[in-house]
């Protein structure tokens, strides 16, 4: 997702709306409280509501914290939903047209005043969406008891006008309104692993069932977006066509005379532009987490490489993943480019280069005997002089193959080696063991994690550091094309 939107459709790719919320919002006539502390992002959903249900006008939005132009200049977005900013402000020729979207500062306006617009509003059109934002305002200069009796006589209004009425409030632990309220949803951020983690809970939808009670979102571009508990059958592949094949082509140059790009922009960005020369790279995944997801993460980074003609060293998968690392590729790549730019190495090449590098022997070549991991990269250099190297293994595999002897010293032989000979090494670590990961975090000049937080995947960057990004599929091609997306 760009940081620059540009247009109506963009905005509507963008938006996510929990789909048992968006059912309820669908309805005819409700209340809705929206409760959050300050900064949780109530005023941001209220108008993400107003784009997802494609309401420009028959509207009133009271705001009782901002003003108009505070709060176009704050999600300008709104400028391209509503096509004019002018249309934000509120005057005397404006007020009497329906057609137009009415932004109200309410923040002088005394409790009276904030009723009667919103119950002119609710006599005069037809079946218009109002929001308060806050509700808490008029709060402060009311008692409660008249406070609830107002509330009830636009209930009243509401059911019979067909109205839609959103309620925005900065104490979620004030349960006065719920009884009256439709629907309830709770907005909060808490910290995971020292990364902000926002989440919408919702608790009451009248006449909707509540499948899935609670959904991590993001204010990416001043937007509310929610994400879906992450599906298996996301990850599932069927072989595009030749035109989706070459649609999928990075634009972009794989080298820039200082980075490798890795293919995902946010990444990109987080490193600098890319991964260096040379680097070690770990990818851990959650215990939770397919290592289909995986597979499907590199197969950009793969596709890349291949693309621009570079060969790339795999280590042989169990049967399943290798085989679904197949489908990935055969979705990105010609099958000549699969058979000259991939070479497939197994567990006794490796070992067999291992035993080589720690007993200092040389390498003496035997027909009857594979070739070894050693030799598979000197050859690849030779047949590609000129091209990059791209490598990826498991780190587990080094790591057992030596568990019980001093693996820190006789495998980083073998790191230097394929450092020295590939221009990016990416090590998979899929084993929770506190060992492996010290190990490998002692050899990676990146460490990266795909991990999954209430149902949805995750991934963060250990070293460098990096907040949260949500893992999005897209699957227009027929496979899955994943984009990574910042958790603001």
């Amino acid at each position: 997702m760009q940081d620059n939107l540009e247009g109506v459709g963009i905005l509507d790719n963008f938006i996510n709306i929990p789909d048992d919320l968006l059912h309820f919002l669908k309805q005819d006539t409700y209340s809705l409280l929206i409760k959050g502390h300050t900064g949780t992002g109530k005023t941001t959903l209220a108008l993400t509501i107003l784009q997802a249900l494609k309401i420009k006008e028959n509207c009133l939005y009271i705001s009782t914290r901002n003003s108009p132009d505070k709060i176009f200049q704050h999600f300008p977005w709104l400028n391209i939903f509503f096509a004019e900013s002018k249309k934000s402000r509120l005057d005397e020729s404006s007020e009497t047209r329906s057609d137009l979207p009415l932004f109200v500062d309410g923040q002088l306006d005394e409790p009276a005043t904030l009723f009667e617009r919103i119950t002119n509003q609710l006599m005069d059109a037809k079946s218009p969406m109002i929001i308060i934002d806050s509700w808490d305002a008029i709060g402060y200069m009311v008692d409660k008891e008249s406070l609830i009796t107002n509330t009830r006589v636009l209930q009243t209004w509401r059911e019979r006008a067909g109205a839609k009425l959103i309620f925005v409030t900065d104490s979620p632990e004030d349960t006065t309104f719920d009884f009256i309220a439709d629907g309830i949803v709770k907005l909060s951020q808490r910290h995971y692993n020292d990364r902000m983690l926002r989440e919408i809970h919702i608790t009451k939808l009248r006449g909707v069932r509540i499948n899935r009670p609670s959904y991590v979102f993001s204010l990416h571009n001043s937007i509310f977006r929610s994400y879906n508990p992450y599906k298996p059958t996301e990850f599932s592949v069927s072989l595009p066509s030749k035109v989706s094949k070459q649609e999928t082509r990075n634009s972009e140059p794989l080298f820039d005379g200082g980075h490798i790009a890795t293919g995902y922009h946010e990444l990109d960005n987080l490193l600098g532009g890319g991964f260096l020369l040379n680097s070690v790279v770990n990818i851990e995944l959650d215990h939770h987490v397919n290592f289909r997801v995986v597979l499907a993460f590199l197969s950009k980074i793969i596709a890349n490489f291949a693309t621009s003609g570079n060969p790339i060293l795999l280590q042989s998968f169990e049967w399943a993943q290798r085989n679904y690392l197949e489908n990935c590729l055969n979705a990105r790549l010609s099958i000549q480019q699969k058979k000259d730019l991939i070479k497939i190495f197994n567990h006794a090449q490796l070992k067999k280069t291992l035993d080589q590098f720690i007993s200092d022997k040389k390498h003496v070549s035997n027909k009857n005997q594979p070739e070894s991991f050693q030799q598979i990269i000197i050859n690849t250099k030779k047949k590609f002089p000129k091209k990059m190297l791209l490598n990826i293994m498991e780190l587990d595999t080094i790591y057992h193959f030596y568990k019980t002897e001093d693996i820190n010293k006789k495998s980083q032989i073998l790191i230097d080696f394929i450092r020295s000979n590939a221009e990016l090494s990416i090590f998979i670590i899929k084993q929770l063991q506190n060992d492996i990961h010290a190990y490998g975090s002692g050899l990676a000049d990146v460490h990266v994690k795909i991990l999954e937080i209430n149902g949805t995947l995750f991934f963060q960057s250990q070293a460098p550091w990096s907040p949260l990004y949500a893992v999005v599929v897209d699957r227009r091609h027929g496979y899955p094309e994943i984009e990574l997306e910042p958790i603001v």
